[in-house]
């Protein structure tokens, strides 16, 4: 299952935890394929460094510690290590040995990937295009010297950078643009205030379930209710403390939903449960729910009640007949004294 993040920072530190290891994976596997000689001394010393300080920045970001520092570090770290395990290859390996570049094509998506997350789509462009830049001159310079087969694994080694900066550059305005998406839906079909659904997704909801009734006779219940006397709230603490109390109450009623309700704000004070039960299993969690708010003390405004009406679908309905219904058992409620259950058949 795919795990939702409440930010893109979020998601971004997850990449991270995940691109790391890889890195770390490739510095040690260097350090392994090397020879602890003379020559080789100064990169071993470098490589193990970069390996210890990897695995410490993601300890740091695990822990959510110095982010934008281990961020720019690493950026730095990664640009320092690419540029001169490329100088390196390429005068040392293709030049002398006349060889290809081996699997240093293979790194270079995390490495351009962690451009793209440190710095954003533009200036992870640009930094990109500066860093593929550097590595072009380094390689121009050498090539007068270098064997048919290392020029066709360098030319392989700059198309691949170029394509994978394409490729993730517009992977990012992808990536945008569905965030933006969601972003929206969350807008278009959550309460802002009470962040529970709004009277748009619950029409949704209840053309499902009257189609899913038509079609496949499955049944439900919805029911509707409201606080009583909830412009006194309003009235006697402000307005701010009458939000605060829809709030309550709407996380309060969230907690003791079991049975997968569907529940959303229709309105002003008036709320909608959508439950997949009937009848007097219907009535019992209502008065359920009634018990609990009338038992409950609202901050700022003490001891309220809720009135409750309910009703079941029925062969024909439509969203106005059914609501009508619902909401004429909870006008039953408010004719006969408040905090109480109406059941309309």
């Amino acid at each position: 299952m795919l795990t939702r993040f409440e930010s893109l920072n979020e998601l971004k530190i997850r990449i991270y935890l995940w691109v790391i290891p890889c890195i770390v994976i490739s510095l040690i596997s260097n350090t392994l394929l090397q020879n602890v000689d003379g020559v080789h001394l100064f990169e071993f010393t470098i490589n193990n460094i970069l390996a210890i300080w990897f695995i410490m920045s993601w300890f740091f970001l695990y822990k959510r510690l110095f982010i934008p520092f281990t961020e720019y570090s690493n950026l730095a770290l990664v640009s320092y290590y690419h540029v001169t395990t490329f100088f390196d290859a390429v005068r040392n390996y293709m030049v002398v040995g006349g060889g290809s570049l081996g699997d240093f094509i293979i790194w270079m998506p995390i490495i351009t990937l962690f451009f793209f997350l440190t710095l954003g789509t533009k200036r992870g462009l640009y930094y990109s295009i500066v860093i593929f830049l550097t590595t072009f001159i380094m390689g121009i310079m050498y090539l007068h010297v270098l064997s048919t087969e290392s020029i066709d694994s360098l030319g392989q080694y700059y198309f691949a950078n170029l394509v994978y900066i394409i490729v993730l550059y517009y992977a990012q305005h992808v990536f945008k643009t569905y965030a933006d998406l969601e972003m929206f839906k969350k807008h278009a079909y959550y309460d802002s205030l009470t962040r529970i659904a709004n009277r748009l997704r619950i029409d949704e909801w209840l053309e499902k379930k009257l189609k899913n009734f038509e079609e496949k006779r499955e049944g439900f219940s919805i029911i509707f209710f409201d606080i009583d006397h909830f412009k006194s709230v309003n009235d006697n603490y402000g307005h701010k403390i009458g939000d605060e109390v829809l709030v309550e109450l709407a996380e309060l009623i969230q907690q003791h939903l079991i049975n997968r309700e569907l529940f959303g704000r229709w309105g002003g004070e008036e709320f909608i449960i959508i439950s997949s039960t009937a009848g007097e299993e219907t009535v019992k969690l209502a008065e359920d729910l009634r018990k609990i708010v009338a038992d409950h003390h609202f901050k700022g405004a003490g001891k309220l009640t809720a009135s409750f009406g309910v009703t079941h679908s029925r062969q024909g309905d439509s969203i106005d007949s059914l609501l009508n219904r619902a909401d004429k058992g909870l006008y039953q409620c408010k004719s006969c004294g408040r905090n109480q259950v109406s059941y309309i058949k």
